[in-house]
């Protein structure tokens, strides 16, 4: 879980105890605070290894980012609602992204001129919920079609003055769900991820 510091727009390691549920931050802010803290939350995500690209380099990509690992396009959706209909704005933006070629990628930024046009982008889904239709589209993309989409809800606790982001991949068995916000709200604690000083903030590079 991280905590949004309200004067640098940064996300930060929380401070346990006095926790109250809110509803998530809307798009905007959301895909600012992510944008603008992209070590900090990909580490949340387990998505150490991408590397953030670019902000709305066309309409319907939020994030574009690059796996260094595999040299694969991740294209980033983010969203405070609950997610239905925007599952297919996903795949389609997905899909565009995939049918680009080098020179269109490469406008887009200069890193992406290691993609070779062979692999599909992956497909990273961050909102405040999913519909249970969602899930179950995506479950059924993932291990029977070997899609690489992955989907993350965000949930938000206030401490005091400060709000706090918690991040869960989905779908999500007992056991994670006993460690995210009801864990606690019931005094179990919070986690200690990594945090982000003010020295270390940097803008994530603009869309070109």
């Amino acid at each position: 879980m991280l905590r949004i510091d309200e004067t640098s727009g940064t996300l930060v390691a929380p401070e346990a105890a006095g926790l109250v549920q809110e509803s998530p931050p809307d798009r905007e802010e959301l895909l600012g605070l992510v944008t603008s803290s992209w070590d900090a939350f990909a580490g949340e995500l387990g998505l150490s290894g991408v590397r953030l690209l670019a902000r709305e380099p066309v309409p319907y990509v939020d994030l574009l980012g690059l796996d260094e690992a595999t040299n694969r396009v991740v294209v980033i959706l983010v969203t405070g609602d609950t997610v239905e209909w925007q599952l297919g704005r996903a795949l389609g933006a997905a899909a565009d992204v995939a049918s680009w070629d080098r020179e269109r990628l490469v406008s887009v930024h200069a890193d992406l001129e290691v993609i070779d046009g062979t692999q599909s982008p992956s497909l990273v889904l961050v909102a405040g919920g999913y519909d249970p239709r969602a899930l179950a589209t995506i479950d059924w993309l993932a291990s029977r079609h070997d899609v690489p989409v992955s989907a993350y809800t965000v949930a938000m606790v206030r401490f005091g003055g400060e709000r706090l982001l918690s991040v869960r991949r989905e779908p999500a068995d007992d056991a994670e769900r006993a460690h995210d916000v009801d864990w606690l709200l019931s005094g179990g604690g919070a986690g200690a991820p990594r945090r982000v000083e003010d020295d270390e903030y940097t803008e994530a590079p603009p869309a070109t």
